[in-house]
């Protein structure tokens, strides 16, 4: 019987050094070209080295192509990591910037927008708004008791939250 495997002859220790010494710098600026950061592409390129020590047999087939593609897999493998801990960082940030918001500043902004809403709005909207928002009713309800439609309490609601938005929008992307 023909067996399919053949069995490979193992790289000495001078094939390995010979290997390492003549591919590192390549594999390095490789690494480097990716990462930007000269510090993990040597991590980089001396983990390839090691696990090949430590997991695989030294087959003396192993080609710097071969090596130039273990390299280049975990330069984007580091690099999707970095995105992750970069997304989550980023969104860490978000939520602590938002719960260390100082109430103080919170409460300035409050009273802009009511201010706004005193002076800015219709006595119609402005009622219907805080009948909604403040007293937490049912459009229905507000109808009812201000005599209009459903439609009349959901017009006033749209406009007070456009001019609301329009107003606050414009001045947030001027400051």
């Amino acid at each position: 019987m023909i067996s399919l495997f053949t069995h490979k002859r193992q790289m000495t220790e001078e094939e390995f050094d010979d290997l390492f010494r003549n591919s590192y710098a390549r594999l390095y600026r490789l690494a480097y070209s990716l990462l930007h950061d000269q510090e993990d592409s040597r991590d980089i390129v001396s983990g390839v080295f090691a696990d090949l020590l430590d997991k695989y047999k030294l087959s003396s087939d192993i080609t710097e192509a071969y090596l130039y593609s273990m390299v280049r897999s975990r330069c984007i493998d580091l690099l999707r990591h970095r995105k992750v801990e970069d997304e989550a960082r980023q969104q860490m940030i978000l939520e602590n910037r938002i719960q260390a918001m100082p109430d103080v500043e919170h409460e300035e902004h409050l009273k802009e927008v009511l201010t706004y809403i005193d002076t800015e709005l219709t006595p119609q909207t402005r009622t219907v708004l805080r009948m909604c928002y403040d007293e937490k009713r049912k459009y229905k309800e507000v109808a009812s008791e201000l005599g209009i439609s459903v439609q009349a309490v959901n017009k006033h609601i749209s406009q007070a939250l456009r001019k609301l938005r329009e107003h606050f929008n414009t001045a947030t992307s001027n400051n």
